[in-house]
């Protein structure tokens, strides 16, 4: 017999739950993203029908009716010079809802580095980069000094690298070995269990 979430989370004698992977963007850009879902876009590959697609509003109140006590915004940057215009809405977002993790993003791009350190002396928690998305490979030189700021700093990063639901050049298992050989104390949580390379990001996971 399936549990209801916080069924779940009481016979597990937990207060609630942690969702490290929620979404919460700025309206336009929200749209968007909607929009690619519902149309098949190139990088989703089949119709996707979204479940939740009220006000943020209306999402907060479902995670918080699902027992969920703290969950994250994770916008990402598609582009240069996007990365702080999402991160100043993010800030603002959690600022608004208690809830919600200090969330920021990051691009291959000059001033990454300072930005990024910025965010971090705000109170950022946790960082949100999708490469698939971005069309950008996690070993691009001009994110060299930004993984070192997060890998001395700790804080996580939830990297969508896996081919899941259209592969790229850039994703995949292998450039974040590369990079984990280079940066071997990063905390990346890597999203949607890398799909659909389950097995080689546990093995990598494991090494």
């Amino acid at each position: 017999m399936s549990l209801d979430p916080v069924s779940f989370a009481q016979a597990l004698g937990l207060p609630g739950l942690f969702d490290v992977h929620t979404h919460f963007l700025p309206p336009r850009v929200m749209a968007k993203v909607r929009e690619q879902f519902d149309t098949a876009g190139p990088l989703i590959g089949r119709a996707w029908p979204l479940e939740y697609r009220g006000a943020d509003d209306e999402l907060v109140e479902t995670l918080r009716r699902l027992g969920v006590r703290r969950f994250s915004a994770l916008s990402y940057a598609h582009r240069p010079a996007m990365a702080e215009f999402l991160n100043d809405w993010s800030a603002g977002f959690a600022t608004r809802v208690p809830e919600c993790l200090r969330s920021a993003t990051f691009y291959p791009e000059p001033g990454a580095a300072a930005y990024v350190s910025s965010r971090l002396a705000d109170g950022a928690e946790i960082f949100k980069v999708h490469v698939q998305v971005g069309g950008f490979d996690v070993r691009d030189p001009l994110l060299a000094e930004v993984w070192g700021v997060l890998e001395d700093a700790g804080t996580p990063v939830v990297l969508h690298a896996g081919s899941g639901p259209v592969g790229t050049a850039y994703t995949g298992p292998g450039p974040v070995a590369d990079l984990l050989r280079a940066y071997p104390r990063l905390a990346l949580v890597i999203a949607h269990l890398g799909a659909p390379e389950y097995a080689e990001f546990m093995v990598l996971a494991e090494t």
